[in-house]
């Protein structure tokens, strides 16, 4: 009997770890799906993660791209803005050469008029006092009359596309009073100003005057009476007419459609002088104006009426 006890006891326990072995493997088997599925999300998070890093990257190159593309087109478009600056430039300088000139060559011809009137005038008193006196001064001899240097000849302009300026020029912009105007100046165009003196363009360089939305074809006109110094197309400026006003003050007006007046013509204020356009390269219609004095931008703000 005992025996059989024994020997019961002996299968019951022995069935007792036969039961607890399956329950631990099954337990593992449970935790090895568990580690299995865990490991398996991490493996898709990583994947995910590394697709993402991946598309990143991607991403950054391609900006990285951009950014140089866009950078060599500001500097191209940097380099062709100096490069129409210069050109416009060399425009101004030679009008201001021009001006310079003629009143060298006018205080030049007022010192050799007064020289020649005080040699006529002493001549003149010379003549007097030998018809007054003449057994008193037999020994002098009459004078030949003083020629005058005008009749010299006249040595060949250079070439320039700018007109010259004669002393009749010079006189009338001194009487324009330019300078007498500031703060009630007309418009040249009715629009919206897009871009203002001084506001950023490209890079480090700002703008020299106004850009002006305005209607294709409608009229451009002259801010004061002035004469005409350039009536051509310019790159990057399109069809451009500068007004010199005199007082060293001069007005430019870009990107027109047609000009209505040549070169060495006068206007007068309010005259139109352009028909707006987008002519340069322009996208959009409108006009580019700019005021100088001396050669150099200033703002046109505080020269024009309040509107």
């Amino acid at each position: 009997m005992r025996y059989n006890e024994y020997l019961f006891a002996a299968r019951r326990e022995k069935m007792q770890v036969y039961v607890d072995t399956i329950k631990r493997l099954s337990d593992i088997e449970q935790q090895t799906i568990a580690t299995i599925a865990e490991l398996q999300d991490i493996q898709k998070n990583m994947e995910a993660e590394q697709a993402q890093l991946v598309l990143q990257q991607q991403q950054r190159q391609q900006m990285a791209l951009e950014a140089d593309a866009a950078l060599q087109s500001k500097g191209d478009a940097l380099t062709t803005i100096e490069r129409e600056r210069a050109g416009l430039q060399k425009v101004i300088d030679q009008i201001e050469k021009q001006r310079a000139l003629a009143k060298a060559q006018e205080e030049k011809r007022q010192q050799e008029e007064a020289a020649r009137q005080q040699a006529e005038a002493l001549r003149q008193k010379k003549e007097q006092e030998r018809l007054a006196g003449p057994e008193t001064h037999p020994e002098k001899a009459i004078q030949k009359p003083v020629t005058d240097e005008r009749e010299q000849a006249i040595k060949p302009r250079e070439k320039s596309s700018t007109p010259a300026y004669s002393a009749e020029d010079l006189k009338r912009l001194q009487s324009t009073s330019f300078t007498q105007r500031k703060g009630n100046l007309m418009w040249p165009v009715q629009g919206k100003v897009i871009n203002s003196f001084g506001q950023q363009r490209q890079g480090s360089v700002t703008w020299d005057g106004l850009r002006i939305q305005a209607q294709s074809g409608s009229d451009v006109r002259a801010i004061h009476g002035g004469r005409v110094m350039y009536a051509d197309s310019l790159p990057g400026q399109g069809l451009l007419l500068v007004l010199d006003h005199g007082d060293g003050f001069m007005s430019l007006y870009a990107h027109n459609d047609a000009l209505l007046h040549e070169s060495g013509e006068w206007v007068q204020p309010g005259d139109a002088i352009a028909r707006v356009g987008n002519s340069g390269g322009e996208k959009e219609p409108g006009l580019y104006f700019e005021i100088r004095q001396n050669g150099e931008p200033v703002n046109p703000l505080p020269w024009l009426a309040k509107r």
